[in-house]
C-alpha cells in the first residue's frame, strides 16, 4: 500500500513539483494552498507524512502543526526559503520533525527527506544496520547512511555510483533489506546477459550492474521496462537499481544514456566517496572490518595502535574492498589478541609482489598483442588502434612505453 503524503505550500508551482516528485516515487499525494486547507485534507485523508511551507496566508505552518499536534503523532516536515535559528527553534519547539531550508535543497533531497519520515519507528534498527555496513563519523559518510536510509523507502529506481571497491554491492544490498523488498533475492544483470528470463517468474529485485557497459541494445529494453513502470508509479514490477563505476557527472554528460536510462535513473542517485577522502574514517574503518573478520574467523581480536596507523599511512587505489583483503590475511595471521604492525607489514609487502607480478604480466600481455597486430597490419597505427578499439594517440604511446620500432609509418 502507498504512503500518501500531504504537501501544503501556497506557491503553485513549487508545491506541483514537489508532489509531481513524490507520485514518481511512488507516494500518493494530497495538495493544499494553506494551513486551513490542509487542515481539512489532513482530517478527511489522513496522510503518512505532511510537508509544509511556513509563511502562508489564512494559517501558516506553524497553526497547522500545532493543530496537527493535538491529535496526532504522524511526521510534519516544514520548510522555508528564510530559514533562521530563531524559526527553526520555533518549529522543533512546537513538535516538527524536521525544518529544512528549501534554498539549501534540490527537490529530490525533500523527497529523500519525506521518504524517511514515512518509515516512521523503522529507523532506528535501520541507523544500526546502515553503521555496520558503512562505518564512519566524517559528513561525507553520515551524509551517504542518510540519503541511503531516505532512498531506500522509495519505490522509484536508484543509481549509485561509485569507483571499484567503495562498496556499490553493499549499497545495493542496503537499499533493497531497508525498503519494501526485504528479504527478496536480488538479481543480477549485466552488458552480456541484459534481459530477464522470460520463461521465469519475475523477480523483486533487479541490479543493473556497471550500466556505463551497457550497449545501445541493453539501454533500449530496460529504458523501455523503467518507463512502463514509471507510468503505473512503481506500484508493481520490480524494484530496479543501478550501479556504475562512473561518476554521476560523466553520467549525467553522457548524453544519449541521459535521454535513455539516465532520464529516471540519475533522478535519485548516490556517489559513494572514495577511501581517499575519508582520511578521519580510516581508524574506525579498520575496526569495524577487523571484529567482522575475526568473528566471521572464530578469533578475538584487535588492531595494535601502530597496525591501526600504518594502515592510514597508505593510499588504498582500491578503497574499502583492497583495505579489507589485507585486514583479512592480517586477521588470519595473527594468533593473539592483537593484529600486529609487523603482520600487517608483512601482508602489505605480499600484495605489493603480487600486483607487480600482476602489472607485469599484463604488461607482456599488452606488448605482444601490439607487437602482433602491427605485424599484422604492416605498421599501420590507425588498423591498429581500430583493432585495439584506442585511439592513434593511445597507441603511439604504448608503442614508445615497450620500445617498439616502427618499420612503417602510417
Amino acid at each position: 500500500m502507498r504512503s500518501t503524503v500531504l504537501v501544503v505550500d501556497d506557491q503553485q508551482l513549487p508545491r506541483q513539483a514537489l508532489s509531481s516528485e513524490l507520485e514518481d516515487a511512488g507516494f500518493a499525494v494530497v495538495e493544499a494552498r494553506d494551513g486551513e486547507e490542509a487542515w481539512g485534507a489532513f482530517v478527511s485523508d489522513e496522510p503518512d507524512v505532511v510537508i509544509s511551507d511556513v509563511v502562508m496566508p489564512r494559517a501558516d505552518g506553524i497553526d497547522l502543526l500545532t493543530r496537527i499536534r493535538a491529535m496526532s503523532e504522524v511526521p510534519v516536515i516544514l520548510f522555508t526559503s528564510q530559514g533562521t535559528a530563531k524559526a527553526a527553534a520555533t518549529a522543533f519547539k512546537s513538535g516538527a520533525d524536521d525544518f529544512i531550508c528549501s534554498r539549501d535543497v534540490e527537490i529530490e533531497d525533500l523527497v529523500a527527506v519525506v521518504a524517511n519520515a514515512a518509515r516512521g519507528a523503522e529507523s532506528a534498527p535501520d541507523a544500526a544496520l546502515l553503521e555496520d555496513q558503512l562505518a564512519g563519523r566524517s559528513r561525507a559518510m553520515v551524509r551517504t547512511r542518510e540519503h541511503l536510509a531516505g532512498l531506500a523507502a522509495l519505490r522509484t529506481p536508484v543509481l549509485v555510483s561509485g569507483e571499484p571497491g567503495t562498496g556499490r554491492r553493499t549499497a545495493i544490498r542496503i537499499l533493497s533489506e531497508l525498503g519494501h523488498t526485504n528479504g527478496a533475492a536480488i538479481v543480477d544483470v549485466d552488458a552480456e546477459c541484459f534481459e530477464l528470463d522470460a520463461g521465469a517468474p519475475e523477480p523483486r529485485v533487479v541490479h543493473l550492474h556497471n550500466i556505463e557497459e551497457f550497449p545501445g541494445r541493453a539501454q533500449t529494453y530496460w529504458t523501455e521496462r523503467i518507463e512502463t513502470l514509471a507510468a503505473r508509479h512503481f506500484c508493481d514490477g520490480p524494484r530496479i537499481l543501478a550501479s556504475s563505476v562512473e561518476p554521476l557527472s560523466v553520467l549525467g554528460q553522457n548524453e544519449k544514456f541521459s535521454r535513455g536510462m539516465g532520464r529516471i535513473l540519475l533522478r535519485f542517485a548516490l556517489e559513494l566517496p572514495p577511501l581517499r577522502s575519508l582520511d578521519s574514517d580510516l581508524s574506525l574503518i579498520a575496526d569495524v572490518l577487523v571484529q567482522r573478520v575475526a568473528t566471521s574467523l572464530g578469533r578475538r581480536t584487535k588492531l595494535s595502535p601502530a597496525a591501526r596507523k600504518l594502515l592510514a599511512q597508505q593510499r588504498w587505489r582500491g578503497n574499502v574492498s583492497e583495505l579489507e583483503r589485507v585486514i583479512e590475511r592480517a586477521v588470519a595471521y595473527s594468533s593473539g589478541r592483537q593484529v600486529r604492525r609487523e603482520t600487517i607489514a608483512d601482508v602489505l609487502s605480499e600484495q605489493a609482489e603480487s600486483l607487480e607480478s600482476f602489472r607485469e604480466l599484463g604488461s607482456k600481455r599488452e606488448r605482444e598483442q601490439l607487437v602482433a597486430l602491427l605485424q599484422e597490419t604492416g605498421g599501420n597505427v590507425t588498423h591498429t588502434a581500430d583493432a585495439m578499439e584506442r585511439s592513434r594517440s593511445a597507441v603511439y604511446r604504448m608503442i614508445e612505453k615497450h620500445g617498439i620500432t616502427l618499420r612503417k609509418n602510417c
